[in-house]
């Protein structure tokens, strides 16, 4: 065996001395070492130093005073990658069709006014929107007459209004129910 390897090999790697190849390595690039850099450089040891007198390389860069260096994304890339995996280019794209935990049929349509922020409707929602020919505002509802979620035949569906007064008195629901007259007997107010 080479004597300046079994010498290089016999090196007790001290805190010290550590902290100083990180100097040495850092003068040599001309920037901070990356932790693969300062691992493959032939001047410098294996981990296995670092990890038994610091426990990580996150450790030894704080204790010779640096800010560990944290990975981060672009947000050109992260865009890029949220659009990569939505709809029809998702590896768990089924067609644009799935069913919900709470058992609705949500269809894919992310040019619907009613849609989700995830391009989804409600098909409950988008055959009474189609019955109608006008999206559904945010106070309307579809029930199911037979309480089958998945059921959405038109004969099926009733569109409900979720829009209640703000009192009770009298003239409050004398009010609400012009408003609701109006609402439903005049479809451009509806728009």
């Amino acid at each position: 065996m080479n004597m300046e390897i079994l010498k290089e090999t016999s090196i007790k790697w001290t805190k010290e001395k550590l902290i100083q190849s990180f100097k040495d390595l850092e003068q040599r690039l001309g920037a901070r070492p990356t932790a693969e850099q300062f691992f493959w450089d032939a001047q410098t040891p294996s981990n296995m130093p670092v990890r038994q007198r610091f426990g990580n390389w996150t450790a030894f860069v704080k204790a010779m005073g640096l800010e560990p260096i944290k990975p981060s994304i672009s947000p050109q890339c992260r865009q890029a990658t949220i659009k990569a995996h939505t709809g029809k280019r998702s590896t768990a794209w089924k067609g644009g069709v799935h069913t919900a935990h709470n058992g609705y049929i949500n269809i894919y349509a992310p040019e619907h006014p009613n849609t989700t922020s995830k391009g989804y409707v409600g098909e409950h929602r988008l055959v009474m929107s189609n019955h109608l020919g006008r999206p559904l505002n945010k106070f309307e509802n579809v029930h199911h007459k037979n309480g089958d979620r998945s059921d959405n035949r038109l004969s099926n569906l009733e569109l409900w209004n979720t829009q209640q007064p703000a009192g009770q008195k009298a003239e409050d629901k004398i009010a609400y129910a012009k408003a609701i007259l109006n609402i439903y007997q005049n479809p451009e107010l509806l728009k």
